[in-house]
């Protein structure tokens, strides 16, 4: 077995892809990097499923990461062209994605159809108060006109893939099979964002803007989501149908392979049946070679094990269901991961990493250990500064929905873009009467002190944690930079 060296090398273990489960991964990672007697270091690149596959292929024998991850799984022939190697497809989690938009409507709900959905961002529909909108919401009281703004991923994107996809499946006649892929060529009307942070700032920014994001970057970022039409004739949001069991069904009604080495090529998850199912469910794979010695450092070999069990764990990845709004995969897919993650081969002298989560005395102290009761001070002081943050943001959350319904009566474009917009600029309409302006300016002030006490806060969260936590990386805005992912 290989030992620690009295110079203590730092065990390295990198992965790259899809941006929908990074948080998720950097809490663990970052967990686990704190947890260690010996100095680790785990990180993850959201930069989307198409590179995370690209460098899990690598020249073909060599991955350019140690393990892979993406909301797509690798198709027919990619999967096949490892002919020299066994590749497993991991479940991970289950994300539904969804539309969410900035349109005035106080507190009413928007119902949307496949079928108008996909007339919208084919641009067919162009304005709010089109006559197939208000018939599926009466109720609805928008300024005319009302343009729409379509808002989609740059680059190749696995949400893009999953929302082409299904629409095309429920709705071929308005969007055929030639707009179905993670790259397709939109409307010159159209704007391109780049990665959930930016697709969110792209909905926020603009009143009147729809999108395609997952759920759990979508209301954390306090969006406005869509009532989506589902296979049972039910208009229904991602939130109620997590909340029913609705993400979980559609993996269960779907066909998956017998085994984890087979090819996932063809599983596809979107528009089952079931009254409370969401019908744009995507799985989040890992994807792992069973064989891990072409990783040099045998520790590193082990560590990839040991992260890849702390991923199913309920001690690491219960957080990620409720921080994130994800859904771990349960029963019999669970089971399966966990055999074939035994299955994974390493080398001899690998040493083998345990976790302990109640308290072993001396065996907890051993080198090899991931211990739950190993902590840093910063941590705690970063989770409050962090806990503070989310507290601002919902309050900005309300103050924005107060000040776009003080101006959903306005004619002015640059005042609804800006009651809705996350900026530090005011803006007031000399449309509105005195009290009205006086609201609006006295919200927009708070907006703009809590912006930048939150700035200030994401500041000191950075210092706190070195700048590499995932509570630090999610301030920052994790995908400034971003290329591609399902979020």
């Amino acid at each position: 077995m290989a030992s620690p060296s009295s110079a203590q090398e730092v065990i390295s273990v990198h992965g790259s892809g899809t941006t929908n489960p990074s948080k998720c991964y950097w809490t663990i990672m970052d967990q686990m990097n704190i947890q260690s007697k010996l100095p680790i270091r785990m990180t993850y690149r959201a930069v989307g499923s198409s590179t995370g596959q690209a460098e899990f292929i690598g020249n073909g024998t060599l991955s350019e990461n140690m393990f892979g991850s993406g909301d797509i799984p690798f198709n027919a022939e990619k999967y096949d062209a490892f002919e020299d190697s066994t590749i497993l497809h991991l479940p991970v989690l289950l994300g539904a994605i969804a539309f969410f938009h900035s349109v005035p409507t106080g507190e009413e709900r928007l119902n949307l159809s496949p079928c108008i959905l996909a007339k919208i961002f084919s641009r067919k529909i162009t304005d709010w108060g089109d006559d197939e909108i208000m018939k599926a919401n009466p109720n609805l009281s928008l300024p005319n006109p009302s343009p729409i703004t379509v808002a989609h991923r740059v680059k190749g994107s696995s949400s893009t893939a999953s929302i082409t996809k299904y629409l095309n499946q429920v709705c071929p006649e308005e969007w055929p099979e030639e707009l179905v892929g993670k790259t397709i060529d939109w409307p010159v009307d159209t704007i391109g964002c780049e990665g959930s942070g930016g697709m969110s700032d792209c909905i926020k920014d603009r009143s009147g803007t729809i999108g395609y994001i997952d759920m759990g970057h979508g209301h954390a970022e306090g969006l406005a989501e869509i009532e989506l039409l589902n296979a049972a004739q039910k208009y229904i949001n991602s939130k109620e149908a997590a909340l029913a069991g609705g993400i979980m069904a559609a993996a269960e009604n779907a066909a998956l392979p017998d085994a984890l080495e087979g090819s996932f090529a063809d599983v596809n998850l979107l528009n089952q049946g079931g009254t409370n199912t969401w019908p744009i469910v995507a799985m989040t794979y890992i994807y792992i070679k069973q064989d891990l010695t072409f990783i040099k450092d045998p520790a590193s070999q082990s560590l990839v094990k040991a992260f890849l069990s702390a991923v199913y764990s309920d001690e690491y990845i219960t957080q990620c269901e409720q921080e994130f709004g994800f859904v771990r995969v349960a029963g019999e897919l669970r089971d399966k991961a966990l055999s074939a993650i035994n299955s994974i081969v390493v080398s001899p002298d690998a040493p083998e990493w345990s976790f302990e989560i109640d308290t072993e005395p001396r065996i907890g102290q051993g080198d090899y250990v991931i211990s739950a009761k190993r902590q840093a001070y910063s941590e705690l002081e970063q989770d409050s500064l962090v806990e503070m943050i989310d507290t601002l943001a919902l309050q900005i959350a309300d103050l924005q929905a107060q000040n776009a319904q003080l101006m959903s009566g306005s004619s002015s474009t640059q005042a609804r873009e800006t009651a809705t917009g996350n900026s530090f600029e005011t803006f007031i309409d000399d449309e509105l009467d005195e009290d009205s302006q006086v609201k609006s300016a006295l919200i927009m002030s708070a907006i703009s002190i809590a912006l930048w006490i939150i700035a200030i806060l994401g500041f000191f969260v950075k210092m706190v944690s070195g700048g590499s936590g995932p509570n630090a990386a999610a301030t920052a805005n994790p995908d400034d930079g971003v290329e591609v992912g399902m979020n």
